[in-house]
């Protein structure tokens, strides 16, 4: 027996369009992707953690049957299938009576017959009745889509015209070619539905993202408050740092306190409160303007920020206590021409020393700066 009867063919066609049928639908519903997944994890040929985000795309064709004898189960010549509107071509042998008068509607490969009787954006459909399974851009969509039957999967566009559509067998090659406005890693993700993507974790100008310093290439959703959103456009420029972002994105800001807000980090520099004449750290009291002077120390606050007050007025209303005002060291009083002891009270205490003014660990060693002084007669003792 060789099974060629027209049962047969029909009980072959019938599984096959079973196990077509069952395919799509894993294919379509991600049952097949779960499943290739634990597969893949049980031959360790991949890290687990990898296999979260696995991708799977693709369409699924019948491959050709034989029940009969002759070893083809074809006729051999190809016709279009006009009667069932399938949209293709043809090789059952089952052709209208009309088509087997003239060889004219019959054609030697299914190239052939698909280039006569469904040209232009038919034919890949004719060629590929299930699709190709490639990738083409959808303008409209921003993002690149699979060239299947729209209901066959969360990736596919419909068919692709293959007279105004190229084909790329990767989102990301599609991306490249077709949306180079659009951030190549986002593009690729969109295209792929896929969750996995949460951004480059570099930074971007920040009013991009509605904040005022840079923010990071994430997802605000994960609970990171110095993302800013994932970028999608290519025109975004990214940078590995914060610091590379705040130099050159907002030159106008001290680059350290910019970083220091874009990852939200303390900050512990000096910052002039020019109305109330008092120096701030910025860790205890963070500035409200960005463009704000700031200072490695008090004392340097107040001698370039509160200048019109003395460093120990300065001090003072800064909140630093008496008793730890001034060094205790010594320095060069110009104006006397004679040393005092950098701290606030009686002599030999001359008032607290300026950023500017050398500090010496003992009296001697000022006095010995000090032209034509003895060390007898160089210290300051009383007004």
């Amino acid at each position: 027996a060789t099974c060629s009867s027209p049962a047969d063919v029909a009980k072959v066609n019938a599984i096959v369009e079973t196990i077509t049928t069952n395919m799509n639908g894993s294919m379509s519903s991600g049952q097949f992707k779960e499943v290739f997944a634990v597969k893949i994890i049980e031959s360790a040929a991949l890290n687990s953690n990898l296999v979260e985000c696995l991708m799977v795309w693709g369409t699924v064709g019948a491959a050709e049957t034989d029940v009969g004898g002759s070893g083809t189960g074809q006729t051999g010549v190809f016709y279009p299938d006009w009667e069932n509107n399938t949209g293709t071509c043809l090789q059952d042998g089952k052709e209208p009576a009309y088509m087997k008068l003239s060889t004219s509607w019959l054609s030697d490969s299914l190239e052939e017959c698909c280039s006569q009787f469904y040209p232009g954006w038919n034919f890949n459909k004719c060629m590929n009745p299930a699709g190709s399974g490639l990738w083409y851009v959808s303008h409209e969509n921003g993002k690149c889509v699979t060239d299947c039957d729209a209901g066959n999967g969360g990736t596919c566009g419909g068919f692709a015209n293959l007279l105004s559509n190229d084909l790329y067998s990767n989102p990301r090659s599609c991306c490249e070619a077709e949306l180079f406005y659009r951030y190549i890693e986002f593009c690729e993700a969109d295209s792929l539905l896929s969750e996995c993507y949460q951004g480059t974790g570099l930074f971007y100008r920040g009013d991009n993202g509605g904040k005022e310093v840079c923010a990071r290439d994430c997802d605000p959703a994960s609970g990171d408050t110095t993302c800013g959103g994932i970028v999608e456009d290519a025109y975004i420029v990214l940078y590995e740092t914060a610091e590379e972002c705040c130099t050159a994105e907002y030159n106008w800001i001290d680059v350290n306190l910019c970083a220091a807000r874009t990852i939200e980090a303390s900050f512990g520099k000096y910052w002039p409160d020019k109305d109330n004449a008092k120096c701030l750290k910025d860790s205890e009291m963070p500035s409200g303007q960005l463009d704000v002077e700031v200072y490695d120390s008090l004392d340097e606050c107040c001698a370039s920020g509160i200048f019109w007050l003395s460093k120990g007025e300065c001090f003072a209303a800064s909140g630093v206590a008496q008793e730890e005002l001034g060094t205790n060291k010594f320095y060069v009083d110009w104006i006397n021409e004679h040393c005092v002891k950098d701290c606030e009270g009686p002599a030999p205490c001359g008032g607290l020393a300026q950023a500017w003014d050398p500090l010496y660990d003992s009296s001697a060693a000022c006095c010995a700066k000090v032209p034509g002084r003895t060390a007898n007669d160089c210290l300051y003792t009383s007004p």
